[in-house]
């Protein structure tokens, strides 16, 4: 409660004054102004968690502050101060959620201290659920990330290919292509150097695709060591260059450093073309596939057109 401040704007200083006596015994901090400039001056610079405002306040209707006040601050938690002959015309602004709560004058210590009390324990009840909507927020989209990357290289995964590319088939007038791209020799490096550093290679190969390539373009963890590029309006032509630049920065690169190794390596590609090779979905992955298993044959680090 220490660190709730609560305001008070009221035109009329006496009642300021009465409410500060009123109140000397309660921890929250308490803050006290009587014309709309200062409180929205306060409310600008300090943190108010709940504001108490008179119905008139130095010639502008206070309910009008309030209504501001909702719209630029609307975690404060807002009070009015009411007299009978305004009781109606203050529920119904309850009823429109512009105020929680009023306050009835003549003031009464005990049902002002309640009130406040109600309008404390309301922030602190907003607050939590405010950040439990973020932390539900920032958990669906941790899984609808999850549900479309590979959980150890961060590309996408085989099922949001499937999806991209069935609706990418389905336009006849636009060309894409397919690179399968898989790593040479990797069992040697697995055999040599561990699994767990044949996964962090495996990273690292990821991340040479990522800088090879630019969106629309991404690659896919196809499985094991393999590797897929969708290339979203390349033909067959571009689709090479995408390839060769894949192989020159593998070239350039030495892979597990951070694990004080160095290790070359390499992969054999193989390329389809949407329409030109297949209007089918299936047959233009398996040709894409078939090419780049003829390099591994025909002696691998090539690219299968």
């Amino acid at each position: 409660m220490n660190d709730i401040r609560i305001l008070f704007v009221d035109h009329h200083e006496t009642i300021l004054s009465r409410i500060e006596f009123l109140l000397q015994e309660e921890r929250f901090q308490k803050a006290f102004v009587n014309n709309a400039r200062d409180a929205l001056q306060t409310l600008s610079t300090q943190d108010v968690h709940v504001i108490v405002c008179d119905l008139r306040i130095d010639n502008m209707d206070g309910l009008a502050l309030l209504q501001l006040i909702r719209k630029q601050f609307p975690h404060i938690i807002r009070l009015a101060f009411c007299e009978e002959k305004n009781l109606i015309k203050i529920i119904h602004c309850i009823n429109n959620t512009d105020i929680f709560r009023y306050i009835e004058k003549p003031i009464n210590r005990e049902s002002l201290i309640k009130t406040l009390n109600d309008a404390v324990a309301q922030f602190f009840l907003n607050r939590d659920k405010s950040q439990l909507i973020l932390q539900l927020s920032q958990k669906n989209e941790e899984l609808k990330y999850l549900a479309m990357h590979d959980d150890l290289t961060g590309l996408y995964n085989i099922r949001f290919m499937y999806q991209d590319l069935k609706n990418r088939i389905k336009d006849r007038n636009k060309t894409f292509s397919i690179i399968f791209m898989d790593m040479d020799n990797f069992k040697t490096v697995v055999d040599t150097y561990g699994h767990l550093n044949g996964s962090q290679a495996l990273k690292e190969v990821a991340a040479t695709i990522r800088a090879a390539i630019r969106e629309p373009a991404y690659g896919v963890a196809y499985g094991g060591d393999e590797f897929v590029i969708i290339l979203p309006d390349f033909d067959k032509k571009t689709a090479i260059q995408t390839s060769k630049k894949i192989q020159d920065r593998m070239a350039l690169t030495s892979y597990l450093n951070v694990n004080g190794v160095k290790v070359n390596l390499r992969a054999s590609y193989g390329i389809s073309t949407f329409p030109e090779d297949s209007e089918d979905l299936p047959k233009l992955l398996a040709k894409a596939d078939t090419l780049m298993f003829e390099v591994k044959n025909k002696g691998k680090n090539a690219i299968g057109v």
